[in-house]
């Protein structure tokens, strides 16, 4: 009683500022169709009686029968508040794609809807979970005391509507109307009109609501009249509480609980009648506030539904007939159209001619016909032209559709577009042909003219390999048409690319690693002329077949990847840059590094004066570090100048003189001999040490008269030295 009483406290506010998105036909579907939903509330218990919160989520199960196919989903939600207009299915993110609003007594309350179809369609039967909605922020404004300051119309929740085909159904029109409307005490009643349906038959026909707000508790005159019909579906939906918290999709009453929300159907069986265009919904309350957010209908319809396109025109004449090429279609129909259909042709608001079907154009069946209309003198050069299905040239039609409102095509025309004209490229390459089209391909004769003179065969196409003037005319039994405007076609130079050079830079800590890329613009071009011709340089061949993403300064271009880098080169003409030839070359920063080689001793054993030495085996090695040795060539020379130049390599044994030899070393990369680095080692070449060849022996007693001594040999060595006590004297027991 308290909601009651609170709702006659602002009863004058509530007419004020009732505002509401009117039900209108959304969309509509035609063949073996029916209808089915899921959803569920966000509310756990009735919204007033102190009750205050809401679910971050609710759930409902989706099980379509083996036979039936999916065809459309419909996603709606609603609850308190301007909108949330950004929610989740089962995780993926969801976002409206139209809303709706609707303001009572000062408070907004919103709706959304999104197509779901794809998401359905990839998930198929299964349990959907409905998340993202948030309004716990406004609660407390619309919740009921004592939690709350508002009149307890605190809710929540969601529906999907899904369409399905099943071949085992009669022929039936779907329609789902939606919007946001009101009714109470205040606001009493809603009264609609449902149109744009055609009903065969009652034959399974129903119809169904989603409704919010809904109090169980609360059956005052709470009616829904259907063709003023008083309609009921006890225990579920009683006549007197027909908006009472309930879900029809999901089984027996106690499984139905929906609090604050309504997801009901009824049959209409009995209540529609063929011939049927309308259904009138009356819903009355003499308490309880609800709010409609949607209807939806399911009708036995075998109607047609005419529709037409014009596919092209011929061309304009001479005597100023034109030639209109049409298909009429009965795509979203449940019928066939009969033969002898009648359509009518208008230029503007003139009748121009009319012509009939032929056969019956079945079920998203078409049929393509010509007519030949004469344009009035005085037609405006642009008009539009008309071309009306179901209409006997008095605007009157003679065949009963399913949607009597679109059997129009309109397409503008330019009289003066509707010469004839050739259709080709203007520019071309020298060496290439070109082929030139008429912009009608159906004319008995053709006569092309080059330059005024006669020219190719009687066809709609000729094959050019001259630069020049094109033109053409014909005719198609009595039309005559005129010569077209002519068509200019240019044969530009076309270049070729000749072969350039790679390009390589040193990295030896001299040179850096920006490349003239245009050293390579004679190599390319050649003997051709460079005032007819232009050369580019790209980084892949894909912009070079583009001519896209040129390097803008390739006399300074930093190589940017490992070496070598692959540079494309376009050669094109200077004037259009249509004609071209490709051809790349690589560019190489070469790294090389000479690393230090610590000097090397050796001995003249022989006292010859000098020692022998393997350069290579002794020191490449070192020189080579970690570098890779098949890469590199090494040589060695007994002067920086030589290593600098590679002039004089020494062979691999060389003989090093007394006391020693600095040796210059070259490392060079074997893919460019003119990047190196060098180093050197110094090699010494000792003399062996002057020594006492004749020492005197070292003499001990035998005191103990046993036939043994100990000896220290030491004791000679400074007469073996001769006294040099840096040498280093070791005694062995044989040669």
């Amino acid at each position: 009683m308290r909601k009651l009483l609170l709702i006659l406290a602002f009863a004058f506010p509530l007419l004020a500022l009732s505002q509401q998105d009117p039900i209108s036909l959304f969309q509509q579907f035609n063949g073996r169709y029916d209808f089915t939903a899921i959803g569920n509330t966000l509310n756990e218990n009735e919204n007033n009686n102190g009750y205050c919160g809401m679910l971050s989520e609710s759930s409902a199960t989706l099980n379509l029968e083996p036979n039936q196919t999916l065809v459309s989903a419909h996603l709606y939600w609603s609850s308190i508040g301007t909108g949330d207009f950004q929610v989740d299915i089962n995780g993926t993110a969801i976002t409206a794609d139209r809303t709706f609003s609707h303001t009572s007594n000062g408070s907004p309350y919103f709706s959304a809807y999104a197509d779901v179809t794809d998401l359905i369609a990839a998930t198929g039967n299964a349990e959907y979970t409905f998340s993202g909605l948030d309004v716990t922020n406004l609660l407390s404004e619309y919740c009921s005391w004592p939690n709350g300051n508002g009149t307890g119309t605190n809710f929540g929740g969601w529906a999907i509507y899904i369409i399905y085909e099943d071949p085992a159904l009669l022929l039936n029109q779907i329609s789902l109307f939606d919007g946001l409307e009101s009714v109470n005490v205040f606001a009493n009643p809603i009264n609609l009109t449902l149109t744009g349906i055609n009903v065969g038959s009652d034959q399974f026909s129903k119809i169904g609501f989603l409704a919010w707000e809904g109090d169980a508790g609360i059956a005052v005159q709470e009616s829904l009249y259907i063709n003023d019909v008083l309609i009921s579906d006890p225990p579920l939906n009683p006549s007197n509480n027909a908006f009472n918290g309930t879900n029809s999709y999901i089984g027996p009453p106690g499984n139905a609980q929906a609090y604050n929300m309504d997801l009901d159907f009824y049959d209409l069986v009995g209540l529609v009648e063929p011939g049927d265009s309308t259904i009138d919904i009356r819903l009355t309350s003499g308490q309880d506030w609800i709010m409609v957010n949607n209807i939806i209908t399911s009708v036995n319809s075998e109607l047609p539904d005419a529709t037409i396109v014009i596919d092209n025109l011929g061309v304009l004449c001479q005597d100023r007939n034109i030639e209109v090429n049409y298909t009429v279609l009965n795509v979203n129909s449940t019928a066939s159209l009969p033969a002898n259909t009648p359509i009518a042709f208008y230029a503007d608001a003139v009748f121009l001619g009319q012509t009939l079907t032929i056969d019956d154009i079945p079920i998203d069946g078409s049929e393509s016909g010509t007519i030949n209309l004469n344009i009035p003198v005085g037609t405006p050069q642009v008009f539009t032209l008309k071309a009306v299905v179901d209409d006997d040239g008095a605007g009157n039609g003679i065949v009963a559709e399913i949607n009597e409102d679109n059997n129009e095509f309109e397409q503008e025309i330019d009289l003066s577009e509707q010469g004839l004209f050739i259709l080709g490229n203007h520019e071309s390459c020298e060496g290439q042909t070109e082929t030139l089209v008429a912009n009608f391909d159906d004319l008995d004769v053709y006569e092309w003219f080059f330059n005024g003179n006669p020219y190719g065969g009687n066809t709609p196409t000729i094959e050019v390999t001259q630069s020049g003037t094109y033109t053409v005319k014909g005719n198609k039994a009595a039309c005559f048409v005129d010569e077209s405007p002519g068509f200019t076609v240019t044969f530009n130079p076309q270049p070729i690319a000749n072969t350039p050079e790679d390009i390589y830079r040193c990295d030896n800590g001299v040179q850096t690693e920006f490349f003239d890329l245009t050293q390579n613009d004679n190599n390319v071009l050649g003997t051709q002329d460079p005032t007819l011709f232009g050369i580019k340089y790209f980084t892949t061949q894909e912009d070079s077949e583009n001519n896209q993403n040129e390097i803008t300064n390739p006399a300074a271009y930093p190589i940017t990847g490992p070496t070598p880098q692959t540079i494309y080169v376009r050669i094109h003409d200077s004037a259009q840059e249509l004609c071209y030839d490709l051809t790349q070359f690589d560019i190489y920063y070469t790294p090389v590094n000479a690393e230090d080689v610590p000097s090397f001793s050796m001995c003249d054993l022989d006292e010859s004066g000098g020692e022998e030495i393997n350069l290579p085996l002794e020191f490449d090695g070192i020189v080579l570090g970690n570098q890779e040795a098949s890469s590199y060539n090494i040589s060695y020379h007994v002067s920086q100048d030589d290593a600098n130049t590679g002039d004089n390599p020494l062979p691999s044994e060389v003989t090093i003189p007394v006391p020693g030899q600095t040796i210059y070393i070259r490392i060079e990369p074997t893919i460019d001999s003119n990047c190196f680095d060098t180093t050197s080692v110094e090699i010494i070449v000792n003399s062996p040490p002057l020594v006492n060849f004749t020492p005197s022996p070292l003499i001990v007693c035998d005191t103990d008269n046993d036939g043994f001594a100990f000896f220290n040999l030491h004791d000679a060595d400074l007469d073996i030295s001769l006294g040099d006590s840096d040498l280093i004297i070791t005694y062995h027991p044989t040669l």
